[in-house]
């Protein structure tokens, strides 16, 4: 079987996305048995293609506004039949509404465009309000990443329930617990820290974060709050929020994060708070779970499901709430030392191994 994987218009590099993309391939390429023969393919030279083996193939267009309609609908379907291509398998939601010869896959990692588009930029609802529909129909398989995702899928888009296959995504094995990791950078990182890391938008709550976090210091917290990510889509307020609770001292924003820096920023880290409005899976989580990370993260969407009983978990609507739970942590190191264990525990039965396996099942189904 001739499978081409797509690993075009990642909107933020090493953001979520473009980790499920490069793992997958990584794990498809160290599974791939003689059957199958994998190709990446882009109408760039792709970040993602450089980190395996699989060859790469470039079908070219123009840049553009409407590069991302154009590519998949119009170059991809006719080179890849060119190109005797079985299955093409397009890892982000721009995918293909036209009649193809091949199988046609599709991930959607998550519907929050349409769930909640106050949080999103004008072209992104739009494309998944009258777009989207068309390509999940065109597909032969839909993949997802949590079975929450999966429910908000259907409800937005239906289709046959079988047609859609919730895949957990994996957890690296370079996070992990290394006591080398602790004594990393120790001279430049704070003592004590509370950690968050993510895309800096506006679905990541930090303004309540900010807000419960000035909140718990006035009770006594004495952790500072590092901010980890790359700006995202309308967040440009975050300094005025640190200005209006006088936070300069205590909050430090690291900007992006390299990957390489990423498990010694957990493993240090007091514990980590991910208090997102929505998420299709909620990677951050797994991560600093698998470096013995205790976490607190969100009642809602996918995140339960992904943290199960190995995190605190709150409301992250309710500041209140938010700030408590930071102050009920901080001052438990019994608490923290359980959620430590069961956080080990949780991400250990998430792996790519498992991902790239249910995967190529699906694959399998299609042709």
């Amino acid at each position: 079987m001739k499978i081409g994987i797509t690993t075009a218009f990642f909107q933020n590099y090493h953001a979520g996305t473009w980790v499920y993309a490069s793992s997958l391939l990584k794990s498809l390429d160290a599974q791939a048995k003689g059957d199958n023969s994998f190709f990446t393919l882009d109408r760039l030279d792709s970040s993602v293609a450089g980190l395996v083996n699989i060859p790469h193939l470039t079908y070219p267009i123009a840049t553009g506004k409407l590069a991302k309609l154009s590519w998949p609908n119009l170059v991809l379907p006719r080179t890849a039949a060119r190109d005797d291509f079985d299955l093409i398998h397009s890892t982000t939601h721009y995918g293909t509404f036209v009649p193809c010869k091949y199988k046609n896959v599709i991930t959607v990692t998550d519907v929050s465009p349409l769930l909640h588009p106050e949080t999103h930029g004008r072209m992104q609802v739009l494309y998944h309000r009258y777009f989207l529909p068309q390509v999940l129909k065109r597909a032969d398989a839909v993949i997802t990443i949590s079975e929450s995702s999966k429910r908000d899928i259907l409800a937005c888009c239906p289709m046959p329930e079988e047609k859609i296959h919730a895949i957990p995504l994996g957890v690296d094995r370079r996070f992990t617990p290394d006591e080398a990791l602790l004594n990393a950078f120790a001279e430049t990182l704070p003592k004590e820290y509370i950690l968050y890391i993510g895309t800096l938008e506006a679905r990541k709550n930090l303004p309540r974060l900010l807000a419960a976090y000035a909140i718990a210091r006035r009770k006594g917290l004495s952790q500072k709050l590092l901010i980890g990510g790359a700006k995202g889509w309308r967040l440009s307020s975050l300094a005025a929020v640190v200005d209006e609770y006088t936070l300069q001292d205590h909050v430090v924003f690291l900007g992006y994060v390299a990957d390489e820096e990423l498990p010694t920023l957990y493993a240090r880290a007091d514990f980590f708070v991910y208090p997102s409005l929505y998420e299709g899976f909620g990677m951050p989580i797994l991560e600093a779970m698998a470096c013995g990370t205790p976490v607190i993260t969100s009642d809602c969407s996918s995140m339960p499901e992904v943290a199960g009983d190995a995190a605190l978990l709150i409301d992250p609507l309710n500041v209140a709430d938010i700030a408590d739970k930071m102050l009920d942590l901080a001052a438990s190191p019994e608490r923290r030392a359980l959620l430590r264990s069961a956080g080990l525990a949780r991400a250990a039965l998430f792996s790519w191994q498992e991902t790239a396996r249910r995967t190529t099942d699906v694959y399998r189904k299609v042709v």
